[in-house]
Parts: structure tokens; sequence; C-alpha cells
């Protein structure tokens, strides 16, 4: 027992955990609200139904960790994490989705995702998570596709683009890498034939070399590609003059 003349040490009370929702559906988000509620050490500060609104709810909410869903509408998760790691680089991203396939993970894993986390868990999985997350931890369930590689991926947080995509970008012409924007921002085959004035045929065979030279074999992980090179940003290629098709390159 301790003598009379002990001093009681009062503890602040811990600091929250500041949570931005980035969610598409109402409900969900609400109930996603009101689950973190129930706890003393989360706080979501900021809210986001769209893909093209989370980094304004992440810069107003000033928060540690983002729950981002994978589908939202606004544009694409990949694209938001990685203008999210170059604009709010301390901000900790853990993926709430429905989506379990292997390529949706690795893809959130290069982008920069600490956390991949399916909307069926119970709620103290998702506090654990978290957490977890929040002080700098991975989380993923091990039964999920190709778990072990995103974890070492997550865990090494290389923000730079690797030697080989800077090479593989530098190899593809100039025609090729203009369908690549294009490709990146969501257009189609057929979408890209009537913006660049060639065959849809044509194009087909530019986005074949283009898969080829970066070792792809999907859009997405192609668009991967070209924005963590930071070449989405560049000044889209000058239109064609009407009446003229351009010579293919």
């Amino acid at each position: 027992m301790q003598g009379s003349d002990d001093k009681i040490e009062k503890t602040a009370p811990l600091r929250p955990i500041r949570v931005v929702l980035a969610e598409d559906h109402t409900l969900f988000r609400e109930g996603l609200k009101r689950l973190l509620a129930q706890e003393q050490d989360f706080l979501v500060t900021a809210e986001a139904a769209r893909a093209d609104e989370v980094e304004s709810a992440v810069a107003e909410g000033d928060a540690e960790v983002l729950l981002l869903d994978l589908k939202m509408p606004g544009g694409a998760a990949v694209r938001t994490l990685l203008r999210l790691r170059k604009e709010h680089p301390n901000i900790k991203i853990l993926i709430l989705t429905a989506y379990a396939d292997a390529d949706s993970i690795m893809d959130t894993a290069k982008a920069g995702a600490r956390g991949y986390l399916l909307k069926d868990v119970d709620p103290e999985t998702l506090f654990q998570a978290l957490r977890t997350v929040s002080r700098g931890g991975v989380w993923i369930d091990p039964v999920l596709p190709r778990a072990d590689d995103f974890v070492t991926i997550a865990a090494r947080g290389d923000h730079d683009p690797s030697a080989h995509d800077a090479d593989a970008l530098k190899s593809l012409t100039r025609r090729e890498m203009e369908v690549l924007r294009l490709v990146a921002e969501g257009l189609s085959n057929e979408e890209i034939a009537a913006v660049t004035f060639i065959s849809e045929r044509t194009v087909k065979a530019h986005v074949t070399n283009i898969f080829n030279k970066l070792q792809v074999n999907n859009r997405v992980k192609a668009a991967l590609v070209l924005i963590r090179g930071g070449f989405l940003a560049a000044t889209p290629p000058a239109p064609h003059p009407p009446g003229g098709r351009a010579k293919d390159r």
C-alpha cells in the first residue's frame, strides 16, 4: 500500500483517433458513424460520399485514418490513393470493401493502402484494424488472396515509382502514351478511337503493345503505372485538326 504522502498522477485523456469516412451508401456510412461513436478512442471528423470529395474531406478532417470504400462514384480508388499519398502522406488508409479479388488487393497495396477489410467483418475487427493502422501497422485478413504480398508491400511503404515503371513508360511511343492517358481516364477503346481519330482496331493494337511494354494484363494496372510515374497530371495532347486523321505512331 502506498504512503499517504504519495501523489496520485493525473493522466490526460487519450486523444481519440480521428477518422474520415469515405462511403457512398448513406445508410452504411451512418451505421459506421454510430459504431465508431460507441468507442471512446474514435472520432469521425469528416465524410465523403464520392471519390472526388475524399481529398477535401481529408484536408478538412485533419484525420489520422481514412476508411475508404473501394468502389465509389467520382473516380477510381487507386487514383484517389495515389493523390492522397502525394498530398497527404501522413494519412493512413484502410480499405473497406465488398471486393476480395487479388487484383484489387494488390493494386491498393501498391497505391499506398495500409489495410484491407471486407464489409462483412464484425465491429470489433473493424475497431482493431483501425487502431492497428492508426499506429502505423498493417491489417488484412490472412485468408484473403495474396494477403502476405499485401503485408509486404504495405509495410515497405515505398512511395517512389520503381525503376521498372520509369523505364517502361519511357519505352512507350508518343501515340501509346496518349492512348495510355485516355485509358487511365477511363475511356473505352471506342471512345479513344473517336478522340484520337484512329480506328478502334488500331487502338486495340496500341493497348496490346502498352500492356506488353508495361508488363501488365489489364487497364487498371496500366493506369496505375502511369499514375505512379506522375504522368497523369501532364497536359493532355493537343486535339487533332478537324477533318484530318492523325498518323498512328
